[in-house]
């Protein structure tokens, strides 16, 4: 097992095992997160009047990548979004244990939790990093 970073949004879905995904950024995903609207059809599952041309496609969905985007350190995770606009003072960045099961759409690792050591608010995250 390693120890890992993520932010987690405020609207995603619970952290846990079970809704670790990831998807694409600004993607609409999914009631439990597991897929996000086709961005090649706008989530209709047609393109003027024929089925979609993402081969990924499903009826306006895809699937994510399995498990959480994170990073390996603090001080990755607070460059990897340094570039995305400033987290919301509400989000959460979880420090986990678990195992690194993808890579996400960035390059960044995608892994499953298996047991949460600390959570923090960004601004908390942020200024105990500096």
């Amino acid at each position: 097992m390693s120890i890992f970073y993520r932010l987690h949004w405020s609207d995603c879905p619970p952290f846990s095992a079970e809704n670790a995904w990831s998807a694409s950024w600004g993607s609409t995903r999914s009631a439990d997160g597991s897929q996000t609207e086709c961005l090649t059809c706008d989530g209709t599952g047609e393109l003027d009047g024929e089925p979609c041309s993402d081969r990924d496609c499903e009826e306006g969905w895809t699937d994510c990548v399995a498990g959480y985007s994170c990073c390996a350190s603090a001080d990755e995770l607070i460059a990897y979004l340094g570039g995305r606009g400033e987290p919301g003072a509400d989000d959460t960045v979880v420090v986990f244990e678990g195992r690194q099961v993808d890579t996400g759409f960035d390059g960044e690792p995608t892994a499953v939790p298996e047991r949460v050591i600390e959570t923090l608010i960004w601004p908390d995250f942020v200024a105990r990093s500096s």
